[in-house]
């Protein structure tokens, strides 16, 4: 997947389907911490996208990341948390630059060659 590609469309999840930066983030912080039946590699994957995501989105001024993870944690399902996710991966930048960040924790998406 070249990078500039998919900067409207969202975060591949497969077969040709995307989601939001947002909603891929709280698909992360679900499979890392409720999904305890998940595959171990998808949760150490989750567990990366976090990171990283949340470590940029705070290097870039967002101050409510420990705040989100926690919520994330307990499994909150709040219109706080939701707008906390946008907020987060607003943060990141745009869906190009997202995806270089989840890239850059080792973390491949199915588009990837």
């Amino acid at each position: 997947m070249a990078l500039d590609h998919g900067s409207g469309d969202g975060v591949p999840v497969g077969n040709g389907r995307y989601i939001s930066p947002a909603e891929f983030l709280l698909m992360a912080g679900f499979l890392t911490y409720r999904a305890s039946l998940a595959p171990i590699d998808a949760r150490v994957a989750a567990r990366r996208v976090l990171d990283a995501v949340l470590g940029v989105a705070a290097a870039h001024g967002f101050a409510h990341a420990d705040a989100l993870e926690s919520m994330m944690a307990s499994a909150e399902k709040s219109a706080r948390v939701r707008r906390l996710a946008e907020q987060a991966t607003a943060a990141v930048g745009d869906t190009v630059a997202y995806l270089q960040v989840i890239r850059g924790a080792g973390v491949t998406l199915e588009a990837d060659p």
